[in-house]
């Protein structure tokens, strides 16, 4: 062996051995009938509350009373967890499933590949803490609230909507700014959506009833590059139909469609009323009210 490769041997066996002995003075000096005392309940509510601070207070608010600097232009607005009533039960499962799954349709995102599994039961019981340890707030909604929740709508009131340009089939562009001063309904649809073409003939006939009175409804289609042929389909379904098609492509995330149909409600003043995902009953009497209230402001 030479001399260099015996010098290593030697410096490797040395290590091992300071390695071992440490672990050896280390269990001699344990005491093996004093068990190793987990977190105090303390230390578990200042890391829930550090969790908290770090991921949910920009929103939420420190004290968790949907005041936090981040959530104040979000619709729907961020929980005040004082607040009642919830959607679900007041409970460590439902926190726990809304901070995993996050909340379709709010600014509420999923943190289950951002938090680990304890620190997510950690986060679950700071914020329960916090919906149960002060006297609750029974939420009196808005009569406008009240017809967008009836409706199965978002509420956007007083937002600004995206920047929306749209093409037709004659090359005519119409901008959310050209129809201001009319309660604007975004129909977003494709061709292959089943749903869509369905709820279509409906929407028509609406606007047929409602456009005297300020209605206009603009048909988006989102999977077409050529306005003309999603013209061509939408006119087997509902002759004389007139669809649109958004040219930068930009509009499915700008608006924020999930699904398909999705439809946005802009009011006459250009500011965003509500949202929604997925087919909806346009005979259903609240949304009737709904588009009633803007109509006769």
């Amino acid at each position: 062996m030479s001399q260099t490769a015996r010098f290593w041997a030697i410096a490797a066996a040395t290590l091992l051995a300071a390695v071992t002995a440490g672990w050896l003075y280390g269990e001699f000096r344990r005491d093996p009938e004093k068990p190793v005392e987990p977190p105090t309940a303390v230390a578990y509510d200042r890391r829930g509350e550090l969790l908290f601070q770090v991921h949910c207070s920009s929103c939420h608010g420190p004290e968790g009373r949907g005041d936090g600097p981040s959530g104040l232009a979000l619709k729907p607005p961020p929980r005040d967890f004082s607040a009642r009533p919830w959607r679900g039960p007041v409970a460590a499962e439902t926190i726990r499933a809304a901070i995993l799954r996050g909340i379709p349709g709010t600014a509420m995102a999923s943190f289950q590949h951002a938090l680990a599994s304890a620190d997510v039961d950690t986060l679950t019981q700071h914020t329960l803490n916090l919906a149960v340890s002060r006297p609750t707030v029974q939420y009196q909604p808005t009569e406008e609230e009240q017809l967008l929740k009836e409706a199965g709508l978002i509420d956007l009131r007083g937002t600004e909507p995206p920047a929306l340009a749209v093409t037709d089939a004659a090359e005519k562009t119409i901008r959310l700014a050209d129809v201001k001063g009319r309660l604007v309904l975004v129909h977003f649809w494709g061709t292959a959506c089943t749903h869509c073409l369905k709820e279509m003939p409906h929407l028509q006939a609406l606007k047929a009833e409602l456009g005297q009175r300020g209605l206009s409804v603009l048909h988006v289609c989102t999977d077409v590059d050529d306005v003309r042929d999603a013209q061509r389909i939408a006119e087997k379904v509902v002759p004389g139909v007139r669809v649109f098609a958004e040219e930068s492509g930009l509009g499915l995330a700008r608006f924020d469609v999930q699904t398909l149909p999705a439809m946005w409600l802009i009011g006459p003043d250009g500011k965003a009323i509500g949202r929604g995902n997925g087919a909806r009953d346009w005979k259903n009497p609240a949304l009737r009210r709904l588009l009633e209230r803007y109509l006769r402001d």
